[in-house]
């Protein structure tokens, strides 16, 4: 137990009211556990335990905590993430989930991602809103439904990343005349960006009271209550489509939506598959069949949910208790984390895997099999449990069940050629030579050619060498 914990203040660095929202779970609970919390805009201060919730920052404390300002943080260069927010001056890291998790380990061979004492599968701090009661949280949202006089069975809620060109305005003239409500939430923009902020103005202005279906909600206000009331979301690529998947909203991105961070401004990027994907034409049509068929894909979204959350309703507990671990060995320089960090926990699964291996060689490929699946059913990111289920499949010509397994290692993977390469292995055997070529290609793009690449590089072209491959 830790004494004077009052003594220990944590500090929360944030650079807007978004990342302070992503936050604040983890502050209310170190504030049930008797810590003092500060927070502050100025990632600069010195603080005897820092928690940085912003993009890429340098602490200056004693015990330093790292996490995603959002979930689509840098969601222009995946995986490759790390390169340009570096971690590795930091104490700890938050992961939110799997996917991050995947992305991790992909990079998790690199220095910049790796952070002194650990990376850790923690969850999303703003899903304990949803998931700590249930029941609160959806009488909350019924609250905000009163508030708001929705008066509409269905409910379509529009959250941008960036407000501009008229999008809101856009939104707006495609369900205007629907029997539906139209909530509007704007991101809680920070003062200095003006142009932002006087484009809502505008459009605020030139909505309010246009139409009794038309609501504009305080930016201030969660988005986890604006989800709770809505029965779609409509965005451009912000990460409110991901944590809609939290209370099972299905998310819809447009496209052709422009993001004002460049010049000339650029599309939206999406590179969520379980995000709806359309235009600015095609928008009307697409959310009402969504409204239409409400619910006929509940399943997929929560099964998406929980490949981009863990500890659901739990999150800022296990955020505390690593917290709290570091800070009982500030003074002792010993560490004792209650929560096992991503390489430690590849590192129990990979042992798991050996075993595994050691029943195959042995001809048990039944106990093999079990602890394979075990290892899958926990989510673990240990590639070559995925590669060798995948070649297991492969020899019992089962190609289908051997894509998907090869498919999900190589994202794993920090050499991800070798999954590929047995990808492509399968392909030829399966005379699936359009595939074999596309997987070919796609080897070509990844990491500089080992002599096992250029192996499989001249066998491919060995194989086809007599095919017209136009």
């Amino acid at each position: 137990m830790i004494k004077n914990k009052e003594k220990v203040p944590i500090t929360f660095f944030y650079t807007d009211n978004c990342e302070r929202q992503a936050i604040e779970p983890i502050a209310q609970e170190a504030i049930k556990r008797g810590y003092k919390v500060l927070f502050s805009m100025d990632s600069g201060n010195y603080a005897e335990v820092g928690v940085y919730c912003q993009h890429a920052c340098v602490p200056n404390s004693r015990f330093s905590v790292v996490m995603l300002h959002d979930l689509a943080q840098r969601h222009d260069i995946w995986p490759n993430f790390w390169s340009h927010e570096p971690w590795n001056r930091f104490d700890i890291g938050f992961l939110p989930g799997q996917s991050w998790v995947e992305r991790w380990h992909n990079q998790s061979h690199l220095p910049y991602s790796r952070t002194r004492y650990g990376v850790f599968n923690t969850g999303w701090p703003k899903s304990d809103i949803v998931y700590n009661d249930i029941e609160l949280f959806k009488k909350k949202g019924e609250s905000l439904r009163k508030i708001l006089n929705l008066k509409h069975e269905k409910t379509i809620l529009y959250a941008p990343s960036w407000e501009n060109d008229r999008k809101q305005d856009e939104f707006v003239k495609s369900f205007v005349d629907l029997p539906v409500n139209l909530l509007i939430k704007q991101a809680p923009w920070p003062e200095s960006y003006t142009e932002v902020l006087e484009n809502i103005r505008e459009m605020k202005e030139l909505h309010l009271g246009l139409s009794s279906n038309i609501h504009i909600v305080d930016p201030e206000l969660s988005i986890m209550y604006c989800l709770c009331v809505s029965d779609v979301i409509v965005s451009d690529e912000s990460s409110v489509l991901t944590e809609a998947l939290l209370v099972g909203v299905p998310p819809v991105a447009v496209v052709d939506w422009l993001i004002p961070d460049r010049k000339p401004h650029r599309f939206a990027s999406v590179p969520y598959e379980y995000v709806k994907k359309t235009t600015k034409s095609r928008l009307r049509d697409e959310v009402v069949s969504i409204i239409n068929n409400a619910g006929k894909n509940l399943s997929e979204i929560y099964c998406d949910r929980d490949q981009q959350f863990s500890h659901l309703g739990k999150s800022s507990v296990v955020c505390m208790d690593l917290i709290e671990d570091g800070i009982a060995g500030l003074d002792s320089g010993v560490v004792q984390y209650r929560h096992l960090s991503l390489e430690s926990q590849l590192n129990v699964d990979r042992f798991e895997y050996q075993r595994s291996n050691e029943l195959l060689l042995s001809g048990n490929e039944s106990d093999a099999v079990n602890i394979l699946m075990n290892l899958i059913n926990r989510k673990t990111s240990c590639w070559e449990v995925y590669c060798a289920l995948g070649e297991i499949a492969f020899k019992n010509n089962d190609f289908n069940s051997a894509a998907t397994f090869f498919n999900k290692s190589a994202p794993l993977s920090s050499n991800r050629i070798f999954p590929m390469a047995k990808l492509m292995d399968l392909y030829m055997a399966a005379s699936r030579n359009d595939l074999a070529c596309s997987q070919f290609i796609k080897i070509c793009g990844q990491l500089p050619p080992s002599d096992f690449a250029v192996r499989k590089m001249r066998a491919f072209v060995e194989a086809f060498k007599n095919i017209n491959l136009r």
